[in-house]
């Protein structure tokens, strides 16, 4: 039963229409934002495992996900990690991802500076430009599906 009721906008995907490797960020980051670092590590080493995804990527993993816990940031909006569908924001912090990996760092800073102030935007940048590289490393290329795009038409 998902308990997402009232977190953030939906967007047009489902957790199915993913990719294996976005599957495996997506349940990292929601048992992240649920159970902090140490009651996530377990499934995040789980589903990273079957996604083939290096267990090197959780140390930059952790470090963007914590700059959303400093003072004065923002949240995006995650659901609960049995929830089929995917919110807006989460999409928006996994395109933020693909762009970086595509070389886009400036479409990743512009997605995490909804929510981060100055420093903890330049460590969350940092920290996604590295987990990108550990993903380009074991071959894992992210699509971009651009929902930085969907959400500024949302707000207009």
């Amino acid at each position: 039963m998902c308990d997402s009721v009232g977190e953030g906008r939906l967007s047009p995907w489902t957790v199915s229409d993913l990719t294996t490797a976005e599957r495996a960020l997506l349940t990292g980051f929601r048992q992240w934002f649920r159970h902090g670092t140490a009651g996530a590590m377990a499934a995040m080493r789980a589903s990273f495992g079957v996604a083939g995804v290096p267990s090197s990527a959780l140390l930059p993993l952790f470090a963007l996900l914590g700059t959303f816990a400093v003072t004065n940031a923002g949240r995006p909006a995650f659901r609960c990690p049995s929830c089929s569908r995917v919110g807006m924001d989460e999409m928006a912090v996994l395109d933020a991802l693909a762009a970086m990996q595509a070389g886009e760092g400036d479409v990743t800073t512009q997605v995490f500076d909804r929510w981060l102030p100055l420093v903890a935007l330049t460590m969350a940048t940092d920290s996604a430009r590295e987990l990108a590289n550990i993903l380009d490393g074991a071959r894992i290329r992210l699509p971009r599906r651009r929902p930085a795009r969907l959400i500024a038409l949302a707000a207009e």
